[in-house]
């Protein structure tokens, strides 16, 4: 597969910096230093005062990485080669063989606004965030039964390449035949609403439609997971009405169903612009039997790597832009996609 250019490239990670994007679990940053990669540009985490400070890897003597070197009494993150320490706001407070002499005021790091939120830590590379957070409302809604929050192992693709594999209503019966789509029957999704797909100011886009899917835990408070082929001569069937939520980089699936509500919650680190890490956390408002969390992760992830193959093989890796025409996007059925990228290019992030 041909790279995108230079140019394409350096264009696609600066317009990704003012977005809040996840790098880490919150609870994988505990007393020692961190090292993520976000955008190409490698990052030191620690946790000193009580909250997180995120620096760019990098010590302002001689260039060695913060995240080699250790939290000293929970405050100060110090260099492992020669014991520059700094405080929460990246300014080096003491160079041993300098005792109690002078620190010149140029001895310090920027630091790199940084929150938690969801059980994450998100990290903006620009001055001034755009934005807000990817919409969770389930998080702190206790008629969710909520999965632990998961990180998944690197795609080789790019943050919007993923969402819109999860946004795209139509594959089901192709990539995840009698998991999520009848196989051999694809049915175009009844799209709900005066404007079944709307895009808000704050680039929030949200699509709603009804489908008829397998029965699966995701809409069946009975159902077993499937595990390998299915041996059932005739799929059993349900109802359901989807709510899904995407932005820049995360995609929320919400199916409502007789037997109640599941949520997929994605969100996304763009390692690069042709390497991304997904966050999953999955919560339902039944089978709240923590026994059977395991069986939601593996069905879960069955349906992650059936669309894996297909999206790491698509061409270009960034979008081309929709007035190339290299993608034949067709109406209705594309409708979602095609609003998404318009998105993507309202909110000045290039294309190919």
């Amino acid at each position: 597969m041909s790279s995108p250019s230079p140019d394409a490239i350096a264009g696609y990670l600066s317009a990704m910096r003012p977005f809040w994007h996840p790098v880490l679990r919150s609870e994988d940053l505990t007393d020692r230093p961190v090292s993520v990669t976000l955008l190409n540009e490698s990052i030191s985490l620690a946790r000193l005062d009580g909250e997180v400070a995120a620096f760019p890897n990098v010590c302002r003597h001689l260039g060695a990485a913060l995240s080699l070197g250790d939290v000293v009494d929970g405050r100060l993150l110090r260099c492992r080669y020669h014991g520059w320490q700094y405080d929460r706001t990246g300014r080096c407070v003491d160079i041993p063989l300098r005792g109690e002499g002078r620190i010149p005021a140029q001895a310090r790091v920027r630091r790199l606004h940084s929150q938690e939120r969801y059980g994450l830590i998100w990290v903006c590379l620009d001055d001034e965030p755009q934005g807000d957070l990817p919409p969770y409302e389930e998080f702190d809604d206790p008629a969710y039964h909520k999965n632990p929050l998961v990180q998944h192992a690197e795609w080789r693709a790019s943050v919007p390449r993923l969402v819109m594999a999860a946004l795209d209503d139509t594959h089901f019966s192709w990539v995840h035949p009698d998991v999520l789509g009848i196989a051999g029957q694809p049915q175009l999704p009844q799209r709900l609403g005066e404007r079944p797909v709307t895009v808000s100011d704050g680039g929030v886009l949200t699509s709603r439609y009804r489908t008829t899917m397998p029965t699966s835990p995701m809409v069946a408070d009975d159902a077993v997971p499937p595990t390998g082929e299915r041996t059932r001569t005739a799929v059993e069937t349900v109802d359901v009405e989807f709510f899904n939520v995407a932005t820049v980089n995360s995609m929320k699936n919400v199916i409502f169903s007789d037997a109640g509500v599941s949520v997929t919650w994605n969100v996304y680190l763009p390692v690069s612009h042709d390497r991304t890490v997904s966050f999953t956390q999955l919560s339902r408002t039944y089978d709240r039997d923590r026994l059977h969390d395991a069986l939601w992760e593996e069905f879960n992830l069955g349906i992650k790597e059936q669309d894996r193959e297909i999206v790491e093989s698509q061409q270009p890796w960034l979008l081309p832009p929709l007035r190339a025409q290299m993608i034949l996007y067709l109406r209705p059925e594309d409708v979602p996609l095609v609003e998404f990228q318009k998105l993507m290019e309202k909110l000045n992030v290039p294309q190919l």
